[in-house]
């Protein structure tokens, strides 16, 4: 069987790691990850992929294979932090995006992979205006969408609700909400809920977000795969399941919760979600009891 050549940006990050541990099941693919360590972290390398550092704008120069698939993950992929980081959002997902785009055209790759934001979804549509970070990812889906009309590009469309699970970052600004909590919870400190906590997401383990866009590249064609799950919690619920103290603490309480139809990705994709997040959080009480 012929070898595969797949390129999965933000391959070190929290979602992408997941992508090219499952990719590298299949002993035919070779996996090369292209990050610029933003977000991503060397602890989270696969053995058995290739991995090179730099900026999606650059990947003309830093990928000279002809890659049969392109995974792009390797953006900025947080909310509140993107109106402060906003030139490095801009560079991120709009120049590096493009990057990705046309280099997907001239190489002629047989399928762009995007991983897409559900707020484009939030706000009765209008999700996409609420902060620098949902108008780049929005505006990048229209990109792709109008290369597929242009140029006949191969593509598919992918969107991530709240990814949970292994290798989620919990510290720093660009903390994630349950990562941010274990940690809070193994350090015997307070969990700190944003007033009002009663806003609500939809929580999805990181393995079938993973698993569902490569199923989008093995499959799928078009824009439209939501990796949601059914039901959603408010972040209050979220608290609580942890079974310590927590503390009301004002901030940026983050966006409406986002539509979600994942009829698609389950029609076409045979996706389905696999772990709810209170299980999830369960189990590690269960497993990190606390002194």
């Amino acid at each position: 069987m012929t070898r595969k050549t797949i390129v999965v940006t933000g391959g070190a990050g929290h979602v992408g790691s997941h992508v090219v541990e499952m990719l590298l099941a299949d002993a035919n693919n070779r996996i090369i990850s292209l990050d610029n360590y933003f977000n991503g972290r060397e602890e989270n390398h696969i053995a058995g992929a290739e991995y090179r550092r730099g900026h999606t704008k650059d990947i003309e120069a830093l990928i000279p294979e002809m890659p049969d698939t392109v995974y792009h993950l390797g953006e900025y992929a947080r909310i509140a932090p993107s109106f402060e980081d906003v030139r490095q959002v801009y560079q991120m997902n709009m120049i590096g995006t493009f990057a990705v785009v046309e280099f997907c055209r001239i190489r002629k790759v047989s399928k762009l992979v995007y991983a897409a934001s559900s707020t484009k979804f939030a706000i009765e549509g209008d999700g996409r205006h609420q902060n620098p970070y949902s108008f780049t990812k929005a505006t990048n889906v229209d990109l792709i969408n109008d290369y597929g009309r242009w140029y006949n590009l191969p593509y598919a469309i992918c969107y991530f609700y709240n990814g949970f699970g292994p290798r989620e970052r919990g510290d720093g600004k660009y903390a994630t909400l349950i990562a941010k909590f274990e940690r809070q919870y193994l350090e015997g400190l307070p969990l700190t809920v944003v007033a009002p906590g009663t806003q609500r997401r939809a929580f999805t383990y990181v393995k079938d977000l993973a698993r569902g866009i490569i199923l989008a590249g093995q499959t799928g064609f078009g824009d439209g795969y939501a990796l949601g799950v059914n039901n959603s919690y408010s972040v209050l619920q979220i608290a609580h399941a942890f079974g310590t103290p927590m503390e009301i603490v004002t901030g940026y309480a983050g966006r409406e919760e986002s539509a979600n139809d994942p009829t698609k990705a389950r029609e076409e994709l045979g996706w389905e979600p696999t772990l709810d997040v209170i299980d999830y959080i369960r189990d590690f009480v269960r497993t990190h009891p606390r002194q």
